[in-house]
């Protein structure tokens, strides 16, 4: 029975998923140079799926499509830098000797810093469309995940080990 309901709740995710995806291009503003996928990467709109649902005017669309062409940095080339920072740190770790601890912290270092910046930048980016859309649109954007946080609450409910077997009993 809790297998059924597991795939149950499975398939109704996935048809969700799906439909929300169609909802989401179907409502598209038209894709941004050099986005990949037209929609500014994994999520779309710049990483910000709540924006799938919400029916945007053309004014609208057109303020999009500025901020994310405006916010749209060169993600290739600090993937390259980052992976060259981890490459420096397995070099270190994989020289015989006795590792310089200060050296690998300095690079960590800046991968995080890395990871700060491309954190604050999507953050500002969010903030610029937040401020583009009507009270209505953002009131349909909360109610939507609130539905969408009471189904993974759900979700795991249903998935979730079951407790442990009380003191004695077994």
């Amino acid at each position: 029975m809790m297998k059924k309901m597991i795939l149950a709740a499975a398939v109704a995710g996935s048809l969700a998923s799906l439909s929300g995806q169609a909802l989401a291009a179907h409502h598209a503003p038209p894709p941004p140079p050099g986005c990949n996928g037209g929609m500014g990467g994994p999520g779309g709109f710049g990483g910000m799926p709540f924006l799938g649902n919400v029916q945007l005017t053309a004014a609208q669309h057109k303020k999009l499509k500025a901020i994310l062409q405006d916010s749209h940095p060169d993600f290739r080339a600090d993937m390259d830098k980052e992976h060259q920072l981890h490459k420096q740190i397995q070099d270190l770790l994989a020289t015989p000797g006795k590792v310089d601890e200060s050296q690998i912290v300095g690079l960590q270092q800046q991968i995080t810093a890395m990871h700060q910046q491309h954190e604050a930048a999507r953050l500002q980016t969010a903030i610029r469309i937040h401020d583009i859309l009507t009270t209505d649109q953002l009131n349909q954007i909360r109610d939507t995940q609130d539905k969408i946080d009471s189904l993974h609450q759900q979700l795991r409910a249903l998935t979730a080990p079951p407790p442990p077997p009380e003191d004695g009993k077994k």
